[in-house]
């Protein structure tokens, strides 16, 4: 029974500690293109994430069975706006991935997505998921992560 309870407190840690990784690698702001927008109005979300320095996190905009991760964002229905499923990264860089042997899209320092949606109640709530993979080509890591957003 001991041993069934350090083994789990390790695995905890270890998860814990991946985590705690992932939120230091990049730290993510949400934001609308105009806050003052009433009910039928389109405004424009804004997802930016700022990375650490010497990692990448890959765009959205590619398709990848095997390999490196796209970005994935999901959002819930509530019926307080419209969306029509289009994520547009902003100025992703590309490269050959020698690796895989496919161009990929992926961003350093910074990445920014948006997307368009209209609002259809005044009790407006906006959130969802983000799921994607940074990579870090001198220390050979890649991690993928997924948490939730809120605007």
């Amino acid at each position: 029974m001991r041993r069934i309870f350090i083994i789990v407190v390790l695995i905890l840690s270890f998860v814990s500690a991946k985590a705690q990784q992932v939120n230091q690698i990049a730290n993510w702001k949400y934001t609308y293109s105009n806050p003052n927008f009433k009910v039928g109005d389109e405004v424009e979300l804004i997802f930016t994430a700022n990375i650490e320095k010497g990692w990448s996190l890959y765009s959205n905009d590619f398709k990848a069975d095997i390999g490196p991760q796209p970005t994935t964002f999901w959002f819930a229905e509530n019926g307080s706006f419209e969306y029509d499923g289009k994520i547009t990264p902003v100025a992703p860089l590309k490269k050959l991935d020698k690796n895989w042997g496919f161009e990929v899209t992926y961003f350093k320092d910074k990445a920014e997505f948006r997307t368009r949606v209209r609002i259809v109640e005044h009790a407006l709530d906006i959130f969802g998921g983000i799921k994607g993979q940074f990579c870090n080509d001198k220390k050979g890591v890649c991690i993928p992560f997924e948490q939730k957003f809120q605007f």
